[in-house]
């Protein structure tokens, strides 16, 4: 390597041949390592996109399917001739779908840590719990003292307790006692208000009037 005095006084360095052909090499392991390095960077970003797309597939077709679950649910409900026959988790949806008819906002979250809240239910701000109870024996205090606790465990002051049966006499003094409003809704109100929106579910209960106005 040699060199010669620059304006400012800085050596600038000239390359011998000799220096040049040391770097040959390097120039040929980098062009030779950038093909392959290319082709594989070109196969795996071919394979992530189709990667990508399987898996939006999947979540696609799972959508569909649960949509199309869920309409055959539906028209199932609709077409319920028999609400007892239903069982606990239709009978929730059932229910559920009665309070959208209504005018509600509806989440369903029956299930394993549910805290006993089988509906949640919205209208005009106001937001109240379900407890869905498809019952051939009549419902007793004790299960109107389980709302009163949900509710107080949720944080609510409204709720509603649906039951294919009857309430007991002692069942509708806890309720008019309690410190939260609760909407008592038997068997024959369920198929009272079921029949007003076209559904044609029936069963033998009594009492008359209708708490959901």
């Amino acid at each position: 390597m040699t060199g010669q005095w620059g304006v400012l006084g800085w050596r600038i360095p000239r390359f011998s041949g000799s220096v040049l052909g040391n770097l040959e090499p390097i120039a040929w392991a980098t062009s030779a390592f950038s093909g392959p390095l290319s082709g594989f960077l070109s196969v795996f970003a071919r394979l992530f996109a189709l990667v990508v797309l399987l898996f939006l597939a999947v979540v696609f077709l799972r959508v569909l399917l649960e949509l199309k679950i869920e309409q055959r649910r539906r028209r199932r409900l609709l077409a319920a001739e028999s609400i007892s026959a239903l069982t606990p988790s239709e009978f929730e949806a059932y229910v559920g779908l009665l309070f959208r008819k209504a005018g509600y906002r509806v989440r369903r979250t029956g299930g394993s840590g549910d805290c006993g809240v089988d509906l949640v239910v919205h209208r005009g701000g106001r937001a109240s719990v379900v407890q869905c109870k498809r019952y051939e024996d009549n419902v007793g205090p004790s299960t109107v003292r389980e709302l009163i606790g949900t509710m107080t465990n949720v944080g609510v002051d409204h709720g509603f307790l649906v039951t294919t049966s009857r309430f007991t006499a002692g069942a509708e003094r806890e309720a008019k006692k309690a410190p939260y409003s609760i909407g008592l809704v038997d068997g024959r109100r369920l198929v009272r208000w079921a029949r007003r929106y076209g559904l044609l579910g029936d069963l033998r209960t009594s009492q008359e009037d209708d708490v959901l106005g």
